[in-house]
């Protein structure tokens, strides 16, 4: 055609895109190819079906067998065809393996899986992140209200303090999906507060959500494989041409590696959306440190762990920590939190009510009042222009 014109976009060609996208598989391009294959062959194979089983039929009868078609793979294949033949795939993938005969275990040595690959910016101890006067305003409701707080390179701290502290809304400021209506956030001498998450994203701060944040159209190895697209090269061009296959694998294998260090490589081709809750949580940490981040932000980690899960979580942070990376959690087990972190932050009510190492904190009388209720003996829980040192209310 000479001329692209609204005209040729008519109702009839609009459902056969739609076929060849539901059909294929949403989301696949190979899915969409074969699609394209498959609703082409059906077109032509309903143009001599209709009128041999309906003689005089117009050729708008022709969508009554493409609603049909529609609507069984909707019904019985929701993945389209790209779904079958992963499922086929991972069906003889399992069957091989069933037929391959298993190592026999050592029952001497057990391979510990090795820890992510962690790269320091900066010596143990230096200011990685500087939180500066940060406040957050819902119109009269204040959120956060003048939070200040340093993180040194290669700690772990704790964001602690009772439901609607605030703790989230600083996680959201900190990682640049919330804008503060004052202060600033500065990581690595560099303002990110205010600017778009890839920005931080791109410096190497990676965070999870208290809501699960779940890749359901892929597996856990994709999900893991997901988290380590900021490490890719290859670009827009290498992409369009096939060109990443290499890079590709190199990537799927590194997500792999993750996976077994957190003890999920029994479930690296299951659905991500099969998992229970607390492994989805884990496979959400997974794909966060498969980023390789400078600093991690865990919100709420521990959700949902069984007692188990939550202590191969700590043991994996504190092993992280040692080896240089800088991790803020929010959580609401705080026998948890001080257990691993090195330094703890208490907010109540938008604002900070204590800040030091976890002895300090289990004593303080204002996170007790914070927690436990106002106690007559108690220093107020919030007096603006309080200091705000180390292990000081």
């Amino acid at each position: 055609m000479s001329l692209v014109s609204p005209s040729v976009a008519e109702f009839h060609l609009s459902i056969e895109f739609l076929l060849m996208a539901v059909i294929g598989g949403l989301g696949s391009v190979w899915g969409a190819l074969a699609g394209a294959f498959a609703v082409e062959w059906l077109g032509d194979g309903l143009r001599d079906l209709i009128p041999a089983l309906i003689p005089g039929a117009t050729g708008e009868v022709q969508l009554v067998g493409f609603g049909i078609a529609l609507v069984v793979v909707i019904i019985a294949l929701p993945g389209g065809i790209h779904q079958a033949v992963v499922g086929v795939a991972r069906w003889a993938g399992r069957t091989l393996l069933r037929r391959t005969p298993a190592e026999p275990a050592s029952a001497t040595t057990v391979a510990e899986p090795a820890l992510p690959s962690v790269t320091a910016p900066l010596p143990r101890g230096e200011v990685l992140l500087e939180v500066v006067g940060l406040e957050k305003r819902y119109g009269g409701v204040v959120a956060v209200d003048d939070l200040s707080f340093t993180i040194g390179s290669g700690q772990i701290v704790g964001l602690i303090g009772p439901n609607g502290a605030g703790k989230t809304t600083c996680f959201n400021m900190i990682s640049g999906v919330l804008a503060p209506t004052a202060g600033e956030v500065r990581f690595l001498g560099q303002r990110i507060s205010g600017r778009k998450p890839s920005v931080a994203a791109a410096l190497g701060l990676t965070r999870t959500f208290q809501n699960l944040q779940v890749f359901t159209s892929t597996d856990v190895l994709g999900n893991v494989y997901m988290g380590r697209y900021l490490r890719g090269r290859a670009g827009f061009l290498r992409g369009l041409l096939g060109l990443q296959g290499a890079e590709q694998r190199g990537q799927r294998e590194r997500a792999a590696e993750i996976l077994s260090t957190f003890g999920l490589q029994d479930a690296a081709s299951t659905p991500a959306a099969d998992l229970p809750f607390g492994r989805q949580r884990i496979m959400e940490v997974a794909r966060a440190l498969a980023s390789e981040p400078t600093l991690l932000l865990l919100d709420e980690p521990m959700a949902g762990l069984t007692g188990q899960e939550r202590d191969r979580l700590a043991e994996l942070l504190r092993g992280l920590r040692d080896a240089g990376l800088t991790t803020l959690i929010v959580e609401h087990d705080v026998a948890q939190v001080l257990s691993i972190a090195d330094d703890v932050v208490v907010l109540d009510d938008g604002v900070l009510i204590a800040r030091g190492d976890p002895d300090h904190i289990r004593a303080h009388p204002a996170v007790i009042a914070a927690y436990l209720g106002n106690d007559d003996d108690a220093p107020p829980a919030k007096k603006k222009g309080a200091p705000q040192g180390r292990g000081r209310a």
